[in-house]
């Protein structure tokens, strides 16, 4: 007598388990921007722009978190936002040099001066608006601290934004 029976089981295949996708705690309370580059990773290869798309605000919004300033915060995050998808076009970690050293001796304001009133778009302008960030340009900047800048500036930012509106309108 054999000791096991030679009963013959069916299979039934079974669909894919649903993902149940919680996360630790919210992307706000993330301060470490490693964990924050993770989750990034996590979510593009989930297929999930939405939290991508977040942890990225909130990396780039860390950069700047010791500025006292409003608007030198919100250029930080502008510029984070523009290595990290330099960064990501390239392949490899990189720094905007040429912006940084600028900064270091003209300083916030004149460097988005410089920028929003030079005759061509500056590639940050334009990784930006190409990535759908149009919300983090140097004009939008401008734009939100209208006080800061001269009308010139004023003047040619609501120009670039108002020209990229109509072409991708």
């Amino acid at each position: 007598m054999a000791k096991h029976s030679a009963k013959q089981q069916t299979v039934v295949a079974k669909g894919p388990v649903p993902l149940k996708q919680t996360m630790a705690k919210p992307i706000a309370g993330y301060t470490d921007p490693n964990d924050l580059r993770t989750l990034m990773t996590n979510a593009q290869r989930l297929g999930r722009d939405d939290i991508w798309r977040e942890a990225f605000q909130r990396l780039c919004s860390l950069e700047g978190a010791d500025q006292t300033e409003p608007l030198h915060r919100d250029f930080y995050r502008t510029l984070a936002a523009y290595e990290h998808l330099l960064s990501q076009k390239n392949g490899r970690a990189t720094r905007a040099s040429r912006t940084r050293l600028k900064l270091k001796s003209k300083g916030v304001v004149q460097c988005l001066e410089d920028w929003v009133t030079s005759k061509t778009p500056t590639e940050g302008y334009e990784l930006l608006m190409a990535n759908g960030m149009a919300e983090m340009t140097g004009e939008r900047l401008v734009l939100k601290y209208p006080e800061q800048f001269t009308a010139d500036a004023l003047a040619a930012a609501k120009a670039r934004l108002a020209t990229a509106e109509a072409t991708t309108a």
